[in-house]
Order: structure tokens, then sequence, then C-alpha cells
């Protein structure tokens, strides 16, 4: 079976171009107010997000799962929190945008730009056909890997530096499988299974 799995990944097109800026997919924030150290902002283009607040070390101090019927309006009392800085991080289905916060004295202030934006792969199956889309804005090192349900390697991409990365695989002569796609990239690893 592992053969055959091997044999029906028919790379169909390699390289597409996506045409999209990272200003076209998914969401962006905006700070409606600031006062003290009580923020409210606003995420445009979305209506569900994970967003969640770190402190410098990188630990957890808040999250939650938001689900609006148009877009995402919050507002954070950071009262509790020491000075110091501090990361509000929105994950949606496409991307994760990681957003600082300074905490000063009596304020607070939520930067507008994200210090880091990384895309997650997208992936849409039809007609028998698996397709991959990564937007990899730096263009570092991507590697896409596929494992059969006994976890064995049956696709290996090799290094892949392209700012559009796009991959078509026939999946359509595979029965009863269960395969599971490895997307690496900036030490990140993204996992999604298919059952066919």
């Amino acid at each position: 079976m592992k053969n055959l799995f091997k044999f029906s990944l028919v790379l169909g097109v390699a390289l597409l171009t996506m045409n999209v800026h990272a200003s076209d997919i998914d969401f962006s924030l905006g700070v409606k107010k600031e006062q003290g150290k009580v923020i409210t902002f606003v995420f445009s283009e979305t209506n569900k997000l994970d967003l969640s607040i770190y402190d410098s070390e990188g630990k957890m101090i808040h999250t939650e799962n938001v689900d609006s019927q148009t877009f995402i309006n919050r507002t954070y009392d950071l009262n509790a929190l020491p000075e110091g800085i501090y990361y509000l991080v929105a994950e949606s289905e496409f991307k994760i945008s990681k957003y600082k916060i300074s905490v000063v004295g009596t304020t607070a202030r939520l930067l507008e730009t994200p210090i880091s934006e990384e895309f997650k792969p997208v992936f849409s199956e039809k007609d028998g056909l698996l397709k991959l889309s990564f937007l990899n804005l730096d263009k570092s090192p991507t590697f896409v890997k596929i494992y059969d349900k006994e976890d064995n390697l049956v696709y290996e991409s090799g290094k892949l530096m392209d700012q559009n990365i796009a991959k078509t695989f026939d999946v359509y002569n595979i029965k009863n499988e269960t395969y599971t796609f490895v997307v690496t990239n900036n030490n990140k690893s993204f996992t999604k299974t298919f059952y066919k």
C-alpha cells in the first residue's frame, strides 16, 4: 500500500502565483482607545480568532476563542499586570500575528503593527486533488512531508524557498487511507490529517 500511495501522489503544479499580499489575507488590528491600562481594539476582516496574551518570558496569562457575527471588538483591562512587555497573539485559520503591549506606570499601549506574522498552510480538496498553498513571506526554507497511516514517510518535497508555495497532489486512487501532511517553516510545524 505504501508504494501505491507513493505512486498515486502526483505533483500536479510545482509553483503557482497566488497574487496575494499579506494585507489581503485574513485580519488586521486597529486600536480604538487607550485609557490608562484599559485598551480597546478591533480586528477587521475576520469574525473568528484565538486571542492570547503572553508575558515577556512566554508564559500565557490569558486566552480566549472569539467567534462574532461581524468583526471582533475587545476591551482588555490590564490594571492587574505589573510594568513590562507583553504580547497579544491573534491566530486565525490562515495566519498568526503577534503584537507588542507595553505596560509602563499607569498606562498600557498596544502597537497596531505586528512584530511578527506567519501564515499557515491552506489545504483544499476537490475531485481527488488536494491543493496546498503557503505564503512564505521571508522565503525561508520550507519542507513538506506526507506520512501514511503507519507513519511511513511517503513524500518529501526537499527544501522550498519560494515566497508562494503551491502544490497539487492526486489522492483520488487512495482507498481507505489516512495521510498526514507536515509543513515545516521557521522551526514551526503545521500538521493536517486527511482521511480517504
